[in-house]
Formats: structure tokens, sequence, C-alpha cells
């Protein structure tokens, strides 16, 4: 049987967990200023007030300190989808709609690191598929509702292809917010009814 852990241990891993959590915050402060070209070591180290050693001591480089900053940022865009309401089915995946385009808006730069190419191959590449695989996996389950009501599975999925090319469309500033919304609130009527068509036949 394995021994409680010391306080020290505790208080250790608590502090690691905190520096762990500023480095990130720091780090995406200065990608969404400096963007991913401006994010390097140095620059990191001195907003963060301490060496670039304990950087690569955290994360290992920049691709794994990349890879830890998409885990955090998808953490965070699926918190603001997933803690919308459960209302009237549209209504609710109308609100994922837009807590999705406010929280990719708020942090173009973090979008583009969570859909990049790992910068090596191998390992990096499957470990980022199964993060995006993942998230996909997350932003349809929060489309779809436990009610019998809900929409497919193939709609949700195709839902989200839709959520992430607006997405693209508001980084790239190709579109305005107002006419990205105003499509996908349309698609997402549209899957209603033809989600309810089916199920009445």
């Amino acid at each position: 049987m394995k021994e409680p852990a010391s306080a020290y241990d505790e208080a250790k891993r608590a502090a690691r967990a905190a520096l762990r959590s500023r480095l990130l915050q720091v780090a995406g402060q200065r990608l969404e200023t400096a963007g991913l070209e401006g994010l390097s070591m140095r620059p990191l180290a001195r907003a963060a007030g301490c060496s670039t050693m304990v950087f690569y001591t955290e994360f290992g480089s920049k691709e794994g300190l990349l890879e830890a900053l998409a885990d955090e940022l998808t953490a965070r865009v699926l918190e603001s989808v997933e803690t919308v309401a459960d209302i009237d089915l549209e209504v609710h995946r109308q609100a994922v709609v837009r807590a999705f385009l406010d929280a990719v808006e708020a942090m173009p730069e973090g979008y583009r690191v969570m859909v990049r190419a790992p910068l090596d191959l191998g390992a990096a590449e499957t470990a980022e598929r199964d993060r995006r695989q993942r998230f996909d996996q997350r932003l349809v389950a929060a489309l779809r509702s436990d009610d019998e009501r809900g929409i497919s599975e193939a709609m949700a999925r195709g839902l989200v292809l839709a959520l992430r090319g607006a997405a693209e469309q508001l980084v790239a500033d190709l579109r305005s917010r107002d006419d990205i919304e105003s499509a996908l609130h349309a698609l997402v009527r549209a899957s209603a009814r033809q989600d309810l068509g089916s199920t009445a036949l």
C-alpha cells in the first residue's frame, strides 16, 4: 500500500502546479500580443521573471510549451462551450455557437496554436491529432442533447466542421463576427428542422 504524500511533497507539487500555470499564463499573453513568431523562450522568461532554464525544465522545448499551451487553451474553449445551460434545444445550440466564437475571438492566436500542425512529427503529431479528436468529440457532445429530440451525431459533426471553418474565417479576419454568427445560426435552425423531419418519418 502506498503511503500518503508528506506535507512537504504536497506543498512542492502545489508550487510546481502554480509555477506551470503562471508560465502558461505568460506564454498565452505573449502569444496574443506577439503571435506565434514572437513566442520565444528569452522574452517569455523575461516576462515571467525567471531564466529560460525554468521554461525548458518545465516544458522541455518550444514544442513542449506549445503542446501544453494548446491543451490549456483547448480546455478553456471547451469549458466555455460546455457550461452553456440546457434550455430550448435550438437556443442551446446557438448559445454553444456564441460561446465557441467568443472564446476564439478572445484568443485568435491561441486558436491558431490549438489547430496547428506540430513542429516535429512522430509522437507530437499523434498527440496533436488525439487532442483535436477529443476536442471535436466534446464539441459534438455539447451540441447534442441527452433529450431524445437532440440532433444526430452526424449532424453535430457537420456543425463542428462548420464551427471550425467559421473560426478560421474569424481568426483570419475574412468575415465579420455578425456574418459568421448569422450563418451558423441559420445552419443550427436548418439542422434542427432536418433532424426533426428525419425523426418524424
